[in-house]
């Protein structure tokens, strides 16, 4: 592993966590980037808690503690602030939040349009590979 915390977009989680997914072997090189604690704050956990079963949620959520992620709360006004700031969409506002709030190095997403408010904040190895969707 690296030497990095992490704030997570809910996107990497989900491809880590889907083997068959087109972007599971970036994710898990993405992840492979940070040590633990890995921040994922409670509305990009919903996020990735919908594309699933509710019977497995506590599962899903023991896995990924087990691997080192720490569910961050997230603050409005944080949220706000990152939001009006970067111009984000509400989940790329919140992830960049939850960067500032915890003090991660960096931000681990596959859209373009977080990595690039990551980077002009001063985070590190924010990385994609898709076209932004907020």
């Amino acid at each position: 592993m690296g030497s990095l915390s992490a704030a997570v977009d809910a996107s990497v989680v989900i491809a880590w966590q889907t083997p068959g997914h087109v972007f599971h072997a970036r994710a898990v090189a993405m992840l492979g980037l940070a040590d633990p604690p890995l921040y994922l704050n409670e509305l990009n956990l919903a996020e990735v808690l919908v594309g699933m079963d509710r019977p497995v949620w506590s599962d899903a959520m023991a896995a990924l503690v087990d691997v080192g992620f720490v569910f961050s709360p997230v603050n409005a006004v944080d949220v706000a602030a990152a939001r009006l700031d970067s111009k984000l969409r509400l989940p790329g506002a919140c992830v960049l939040a939850t960067a500032q709030t915890t003090g991660a190095d960096t931000v681990l997403t596959f859209d373009s349009a977080l990595a690039s408010a990551a980077t002009a904040l001063g985070y590190g190895a924010a990385q994609e590979t898709r076209p932004s969707t907020g």
